[in-house]
This record gives C-alpha cells, structure tokens and sequence, in this order.
C-alpha cells in the first residue's frame, strides 16, 4: 500500500502544548474521525486507547503509532508532531514527539502490522526525527512524507 496516501494535510498536526498521551490520541482522533463517515471521535478514541491498554505503542527515539481496527472502508492515518514531548513508556525513555495514529478496516487486520512495519521504519531513524523537528506546517510535513514515501527510484531525483 502507498503509505503516503493514508495521509492528508487535514489530518496533520504541529502543536505546540499538548500535556499527555491522553490530549495527543484525543487530537488524532479528532482528525482520523472528520476523515471517516459514520465514525465518531469518540470511536476512535476508545479503540487507541483500548489499544494503547494492551501495550505501549512507543517505538523510541521519539515515535509513537496508536493503531486501531475499526468498521471503516479504507485505511487512514493522522500525524501529530509536538513541540515538547510527552513522557510515556518508550524503550528508550525518551519523550514522544510524533505520534502517528493507523486506522485499519476490520476485514484487513493483518495488512496493519506491515503498514506498523513501514512506518516505523523510516519514522525511527534519529535523521528523520531531527528533520522532523525542524518544520512547523502541516504542507511542509506532508511534502516531507512524500519525499520519505516515496519510491527509491524518486527519492535519489528528491
């Protein structure tokens, strides 16, 4: 799947005072919901948090990814990049900056943890982050996704 098309400028976020992981998977369930017909914040919410119960979804060096399955259509995702970062259980301690929230639909379950699988992958790296850190929009942080997205061949012409 093209991971850049789980993403949309309305569903990116750079705040600067969020307090806990509570106020962040309130934000991006906010965004995910207005992406989704029929499928309320609160919805939303319950499923990231329910999931966040089973264990934490801090990947390190600052990145987080909330996931959920959920009776919607088609796959989504919300960034929020915060300012400060909040602590939360990361296997390295560090504070979460970027938190990205999956959505997945109920019949694709196992396609998730490959979507899990990519993001992290490019999200973890410290250059990224450090990257990340440095822009302040939503357009500037998707056209950033598209270059990290985008397919090797495009990213050497990048």
């Amino acid at each position: 799947m093209d991971i850049l098309s789980l993403f949309s400028p309305e569903r990116i976020a750079c705040e600067t005072e969020v307090s806990s992981k509570k106020r962040a998977i309130e934000r991006l369930a906010t965004m995910l919901a207005n992406a989704q017909s029929g499928i309320s914040t609160k919805t939303v919410f319950d499923a990231l948090i329910n999931r966040e119960k089973l264990g934490s979804t801090t990947l390190g060096n600052g990145v987080a990814i909330p996931h959920a399955c959920l009776p919607i259509s088609k796959p989504s995702a919300a960034l929020l990049l915060l300012q400060e970062g909040i602590g939360m259980d990361a296997p390295d301690k560090k504070p979460v900056q970027l938190f990205v929230a999956l959505l997945v639909p109920n019949n694709r379950e196992s396609s998730h943890a490959d979507l899990i699988t990519e993001l992290a992958g490019v999200l973890q790296h410290k250059s990224t982050m450090e990257q990340l850190e440095q822009l302040h929009s939503p357009s500037s942080l998707m056209d950033y996704l598209a270059v990290l997205f985008s397919p090797p061949e495009q990213r050497i012409a990048a």
